[in-house]
């Protein structure tokens, strides 16, 4: 791993990519086959994440280098083609290393100042140790292991840690159970909440707890009553869109120890059905409350905080495609919605990348901006989900053609994807987080 960075070195870093901007270099691009990428990262120093990688990519797929003067690397994504494009940056000292910020997507004439997460930053060091425990930090690494055909105890390593981490958060609720009366979970788009919320639920039975859940979707307002957004469209991912009083009312009736008559949203019509369902909580009971805003404080006003667990669920990405290229962590999001919503709503990966742009806006405001509100954070990101995934969503993804506004994101889909080897799903577990989107999980959503 190297020493911890000092603010010097951060400087110094800075002070020497100012320079190369100001230089104002051309990016090149050479385009290699597989050989030649595997004989030119060969001779690099600590590049091996490459040469794993490139040895385990598409027969005949063309590899991407660029190159600025004697430096070469490798990008599956097109890159600038002059530094002095890329003066809008900044890099601060954020021990054990550093944070590079980018531009505002939004506005990239202006670089935000960091909003320091140590929550968020601590669950990416615990997954950095768990692809440590697993020995996979990259895609050539969990190629390797693929093609190796040993994929099984790998997989029950990976969901093994899921299962440590779920019982760690059961474990301390269970400790302030006397405290602790209403659990709230929360997370953006395909993150695995449901899952999460079930799994959490079995292992708080085992140490002797009752739960009992309760889903936020339920508290929709009728259709005719949900607010538009700017271009005029029902606005879903508002919490406007909630019948916030009445849900503020029931929690706190609820944690009284009073009788609710719990309303039930048809989606079909869009309307509340006639139907209610009563809903008492026993002294040993406790409420777990799932829902994309379950952690905006006006979900629960009316709840003292010490009554509170609030518990932020994401998939933040475990493995990169090697040393020098992340993958986003909406990426994976994205990929596992493409695949559940055909699977269970018939919906296609057009229509769902159409969407993305808007899901993604509502979560910078909704989702976001709450997470470090959470007690405890849980990444549901599994290290082997996008080999996976891959097989999956790609002939989807091939199903958008040139003429579509969608066809761009769908290439960069499928480019990212096809630096994974497919893996069959016949190894994962009917209780894994994976389950709520390739189907076959042992519980009903």
């Amino acid at each position: 791993m190297g020493e911890p960075m000092t603010p010097e070195d951060v400087q110094k870093l800075k002070e020497e990519m100012h320079r190369l901007i100001e230089k104002d270099l051309p990016i090149e691009q050479q385009t290699v086959d597989e050989e030649t990428g595997i004989k030119i990262f060969s001779s690099m120093e600590r590049r091996e994440d490459a040469v794993r990688l490139f040895k385990y990519m598409p027969e005949h797929q063309r590899i991407y280098l660029y190159k600025i003067g004697n430096f070469m690397d490798y990008s599956y994504l097109p890159l600038a083609y002059r530094t002095g494009m890329l003066s809008r940056f900044d890099l601060l000292h954020y021990p054990p290393g550093l944070v590079l910020i980018l531009p505002d997507r939004l506005n990239p004439a202006r670089v935000l100042p960091l909003k320091k997460q140590p929550k968020l930053f601590a669950t990416f060091e615990e997954s950095k140790r768990w692809a440590a425990i697993l020995g996979v930090m990259d895609a050539g690494a969990l190629n390797r292991v693929i093609a190796s055909g040993d994929v099984s105890d790998f997989v029950k390593i990976a969901e093994a840690l899921h299962e440590k981490r779920i019982a760690q958060i059961a474990d301390e609720i269970t400790r302030d159970y006397d405290r602790i009366k209403i659990v709230l979970i929360a997370g953006p788009s395909s993150s695995g909440k449901t899952t999460f919320s079930k799994r959490l639920a079995i292992h708080l039975r085992v140490n002797g707890r009752n739960p009992v859940a309760l889903s936020l979707d339920n508290y929709f307002l009728d259709r005719d009553k949900t607010p538009r957004d700017e271009k005029g469209e029902l606005d879903f991912d508002t919490i406007e869109a909630l019948d916030l009083p009445l849900l503020n009312d029931h929690l706190y009736k609820l944690l009284r120890g009073e009788e609710v008559q719990i309303p039930r949203f048809n989606f079909k019509t869009g309307k509340r059905a006639e139907t209610t369902t009563p809903l008492k909580l026993e002294p040993d009971q406790i409420l777990i409350v799932e829902g994309i805003h379950a952690l905006n404080p006006r979900i629960s006003e009316l709840i003292p905080p010490e009554k509170k667990f609030r518990i932020y669920v994401s998939a933040l990405t475990q493995v990169n495609i090697d040393s020098h290229n992340r993958i986003s962590t909406s990426d994976t999001r994205l990929i596992r919605r493409i695949v559940r919503d055909k699977l269970f709503r018939n919906h296609s990966a057009k229509d769902n990348l159409k969407m993305w742009p808007k899901v993604r806006r509502a979560e910078e405001v909704h989702i976001f901006p709450y997470q470090e509100n959470a007690d405890t954070m849980f990444n549901s990101a599994l290290i082997y989900e996008l080999a996976v995934l891959k097989l999956y969503a790609e002939p989807l993804l091939e199903e958008i053609g040139p003429e579509s506004p969608e066809y761009a994101a769908a290439v960069r889909l499928i480019g990212l994807l096809s630096h994974f080897l497919g893996m069959l799903p016949d190894e994962v577990p009917p209780t894994s987080i994976l389950r709520e989107f390739i189907g076959g999980s042992s519980f009903r959503y």
